[in-house]
């Protein structure tokens, strides 16, 4: 779509948003061009080179963040002023926007009555410099080679087998407690008769890694999903013993990020000088880049894909097979205060709807939470909440748990969790997460 002399491109896939900002500008006397398809917004921009964009950044399809990198590593479009417009307010995530090239980060919910006053500012003026972005690290190829070995399970054709590896945050220090419910940080395993699907590659993953290979009884094909790529959930991937495995095949699936994709994530973990791995790959390794969207994997196995109410690009995964409904995001801030403006709440209840087991971050019970609320993980009441409320979750798991807390903590917090369930008349049943203890699960 082209529109003449387009003052401002609004790139939003919200629509009440995207309209009343819209509104907003054109009443001020601009020209303006509402898209809400993101996959359209570069073409969009190049077709009408307006003067600014004003761009979200938790999108289906491509994010506000890869747009604004996009547009600052074009020639034809870097000198295009960009406002980034999101409802996460992390300091984090406003030091991403400037680094990748924005003029301005404006928070969500905005001040209509001084919205366009800002647009004109940057249009006339300038935010100041922001900081370049560090260089980027030359890249090697992924090797790829033959696949071997037959697959072999001990579940039947009804039976879905979850195991927490790993379910704990990364500290500033590793306390040097025991734990019953285990000391490693992020990885799953869900597995079929037929296939293995792990979520998450922190260190948890190593000893996964370990069983596959010294067992010999899993799976010729493993899909490894990662939500983001933070330490904590990236850590394991170049000590998971499979990859230096010539029988196995490794399909790796995650989102990229605008400082960082998905293949550099790979390399740097396998080829890097920096990287734990001990050799290069021998199994087969398959890159899948995915959006926010739905996938059918394998024949009966779907999985669908949301952005996740955390710093960077994170996903939440909702994996579904043999009528069973199982939620992983360990990385993800329930506010319990949805609004117009805000409303990943409703969104994300609406992807977890009616699921048989929530796994959640569950990082800060009720008082470390008003402490640390707003910077990317969630309280204990707001989620049992959510679980039972919005979720309709028949099980709730408490994840990311904070490495600082000792199992005393962690059970008062279960404590606390079923009181809440008792007082409200909640059917929800909740367990902290627990490394090598197996549910099984009796699907269709």
């Amino acid at each position: 779509m082209t529109t003449e002399n387009t003052d401002i491109i609004i790139i939003d896939d919200d629509p009440m948003v995207g309209e009343l900002s819209k509104d907003l500008l054109t009443d001020e006397g601009y020209t303006v061009l509402l898209v809400q398809d993101s996959m359209e917004a570069i073409a969009t921009v190049k077709a009408n080179m307006p003067k600014l964009i004003v761009t979200d950044i938790m999108m289906p399809g491509i994010s506000g963040m890869e747009i604004c990198k996009a547009m600052k590593e074009d020639p034809a479009l870097k000198d295009i002023k960009i406002i980034v417009v999101s409802g996460k307010s992390y300091d984090i995530e406003k030091q991403r926007a400037f680094q990748l090239g924005a003029d301005f980060f404006l928070q969500k919910p905005y001040n209509v009555d001084t919205f366009s006053k800002t647009v004109k500012n940057i249009l006339e003026g300038s935010s100041g410099e922001a900081p370049a972005p560090p260089p980027s690290a030359p890249i090697k190829t992924v090797i790829i080679q033959d696949e071997v070995a037959e697959p072999m399970s001990d579940l039947n054709e009804k039976q879905i087998r979850l195991t927490v590896w790993g379910a704990r945050s990364m500290p500033h220090s590793i306390p040097n407690l025991y734990s019953k419910f285990g000391r490693q940080t992020s990885c799953i395993s869900i597995e079929t008769k037929d296939n293995i699907f792990i979520f998450d590659a922190g260190t948890g993953i190593v000893e996964l890694g370990e069983e596959i290979v010294a067992k010999k009884q899993y799976y010729k094909e493993i899909w490894l999903f990662i939500t983001h790529f933070h330490l904590d959930h990236i850590i394991g991937l170049g000590n998971f013993k499979p990859i230096q495995d010539p029988n196995f095949t490794i399909h790796l699936v995650g989102a990229n990020d605008p400082e960082k994709s998905l293949r550099e994530t790979a390399q740097q973990a396998f080829y890097s000088s920096f990287s734990l791995a001990e050799t290069t790959p021998k199994a087969k390794i398959d890159l899948y880049e995915v959006l926010e969207d739905n996938y059918e994997l394998v024949p009966g196995v779907k999985v669908r894909t949301m952005y996740s109410n955390h710093p960077t690009n994170t996903l939440v995964f909702s994996f579904e097979t043999k009528g069973k409904k199982i939620i992983y995001a360990p990385d993800s801030e329930i506010w319990g205060d949805a609004t117009a403006f805000q409303d990943y709440d409703e969104k994300f209840g609406i992807f977890c709807e009616d699921c048989d087991i929530f796994i959640h971050d569950t990082t800060y019970d009720d008082k470390d939470y008003e402490t640390y609320k707003k910077r990317g993980h969630s309280g204990l009441s707001v989620v049992v909440d959510f679980a039972a409320e919005k979720a309709r979750a028949a099980e709730l798991i408490f994840f990311h748990l904070n490495m600082e807390y000792p199992d005393e903590r962690l059970n008062e917090m279960l404590q606390a969790a079923q009181t809440q369930i008792i007082g409200k008349s909640h059917t929800l049943k909740c367990r902290i997460a627990q490394e090598k203890e197996p549910i099984i699960l009796e699907g269709n």
